[in-house]
């Protein structure tokens, strides 16, 4: 099956689990209001494109490539990004909903986080280096093995971080929620 181009383009209010997503390459296109929920875009090609306001639940990202994408204001509940294609991999999310999501072993370094419930979040092994995580709630995230060097968590919040498992070279926190630091060691801090 041979894939299509699609250009500078604007997809909007597009039910994509009532109809074929058509596989293919997209640049610079933007999708509004659109629905991917368990939708297949394995192999798929996104160029400096914008999802707003689209609900990418579960969908399905296998070696997909995502350069430059941002994401506003999405739902994307369980979305695997750690089988994407990580060549150039680069996105940045607002107000969106990542909950059980998972970027398990990518380097997305300098990615911005903005606004964003990160419940459960997989980031094991994941290259973290100066990613902002701006006003985003981490509760249960999970954190092992990451760089996390020059990182930005001054406005996050329920972050759980053990600092002998992970990379925190000059990474950025808040007095009002240091003691996600310390909850290996069982301590109350007032």
């Amino acid at each position: 099956m041979s894939q299509e181009f699609y250009q500078d383009q604007t997809f909007t209010q597009i039910d994509y689990t009532q109809q074929v997503f058509p596989k293919g390459e997209y640049d610079n296109c933007t999708f509004v209001n659109c629905k991917f929920e368990n939708v297949d875009l394995a192999v798929m090609t996104f160029l400096e494109c914008t999802f707003d306001t689209c609900d990418l639940t579960n969908a399905k990202v296998k070696s997909t490539s995502l350069n430059e994408i941002d994401f506003v204001n999405c739902k994307l509940l369980g979305v695997d990004f750690s089988i994407c294609n990580d060549f150039m991999f680069s996105v940045n999310f607002k107000a969106c909903n990542l909950e059980l999501a998972s970027f398990a072993g990518l380097a997305i370094k300098q990615t911005e986080f903005n606004g964003c419930n990160l419940q459960k979040v997989d980031f094991t092994e994941t290259n973290l280096e100066r990613v902002v995580f701006d006003d985003c709630d981490l509760k249960a995230a999970i954190f092992e093995q990451t760089n996390l060097e020059k990182a930005d968590f001054t406005t996050a919040r329920n972050y759980t971080i053990d600092p002998t498992q992970n990379q925190l070279k000059k990474a950025k926190f808040s007095r009002k929620e240091i003691h996600g630091l310390l909850t290996k060691y069982d301590i109350v801090v007032k």
